[in-house]
């Protein structure tokens, strides 16, 4: 099959986006790809919104669906999704605060169609001005989908490349044969897209063709500051492992995945507890599996030990990690706008 000929659907759900959406609409409409539909579903947006919508609508690629009233926002999320054309071999993402670059389109798909069991594309992307490569080898576009989800079980540094929402593109295929998202958790894109690595291979273009619109008022970084983000982790990287039934890991390995999650925990309860936030540290500490929780001590040791050197090199103590590796510490969050 031609490329060229492969329908996209660049789906923008969006709520109150007046401030960002102009830019994320041009970006899709300046794509180099010939063949895709635009679906925007406006969430009953009570800025100026859809005036800005209305001024595009003339382009014969664009659908716009508008809600009567405001739908919870993973509910308006899994709309735009499900309203993709029966035909659509590809579904794209993208955030009112986002940006594809000008080939975005037409990279994904050619990368994403050297194999029939591609499931899921993604590429470098900018977060901000910031370029975010990640560790995959750049000798490979095709990566075995239960390797790397083995991969990203096991290594914290490897889902920095896979899950920047917008970076993503999804097969429609894949998407209906794991019946989509749900809509009981902030990271159900995660959720989902761990599954499809569980049967389908990724694709990756080396370079950059997104610009992600997190920043600090986004829903992922309330999310990631509420403890939303690790505790939806122990979902996505503990209690499902038994549902990705293509990955094989060792007793060790197993514990290694809950070491890294406890870890995450607990770099998080230290956070609530240096802000004096002791019931959301406790609240916390619920989430906890009871069969991981004795991997408590040993992150506790943990941050003290990095407590010490960073107070010998005087340098300022940071209990959790750097904006950029916390925006991916459970995965992307494609649901700070409505």
């Amino acid at each position: 099959m031609d490329v060229l000929y492969s329908l996209v659907s660049v789906l923008l759900p969006v709520y109150n986006g007046e401030a960002t959406v102009r830019e994320a609409i041009e970006s899709v409409l300046a794509q180099d790809y010939p063949n895709f539909e635009f679906i925007i579903v406006d969430n009953a947006s009570t800025d100026g919104t859809a005036g800005i919508i209305r001024e595009y609508i003339s382009d014969r690629r664009i659908r716009l669906l508008r809600n009567e009233t405001t739908l919870p926002r993973l509910d308006n999320f899994v709309k735009s999704f499900n309203s993709a054309a029966d035909e659509s071999r590809w579904l794209k993402f993208v955030g009112d605060d986002d940006r594809l670059l000008p080939t975005c389109l037409t990279d994904m798909v050619s990368a994403g169609e050297k194999s029939s069991r591609t499931g899921l594309i993604t590429s470098y992307y900018y977060d901000g001005d910031r370029l975010v490569t990640g560790v995959l080898p750049e000798d490979s576009e095709v990566f075995q989908g239960p390797q790397l989800l083995r991969r990203l079980l096991l290594e914290p540094e490897t889902r920095s490349v896979v899950f920047s929402p917008a970076s993503l593109m999804v097969s429609h295929r894949a998407y209906l044969e794991m019946r989509g998202f749900r809509t009981d958790l902030l990271h159900a894109d995660s959720e989902l897209f761990y599954r499809i690595l569980n049967s389908y291979d990724l694709a990756f273009v080396h370079k950059a063709l997104t610009i992600t619109g997190y920043h600090s008022g986004s829903g992922q970084a309330g999310s990631t500051a509420r403890g939303f983000t690790f505790k939806e982790a122990y979902l996505i990287r503990y209690h499902n492992l038994k549902r990705y039934d293509n990955v094989v890991l060792s007793p060790l390995e197993r514990e290694k995945v809950k070491n890294n999650l406890v870890t995450d925990s607990t770099g998080f309860m230290l956070t609530r507890l240096a802000a004096g936030d002791f019931r959301a540290a406790l609240k916390h500490l619920s989430s906890i599996p009871p069969n991981a929780i004795y991997h408590l001590p040993l992150s506790i040791f943990y941050f003290a030990i990095l407590a010490v050197k960073k107070l010998m090199r005087r340098d300022p103590i940071r209990i959790l990690k750097s904006k950029q590796n916390v925006h991916h510490s459970g995965g992307g969050n494609s649901y700070s706008k409505r």
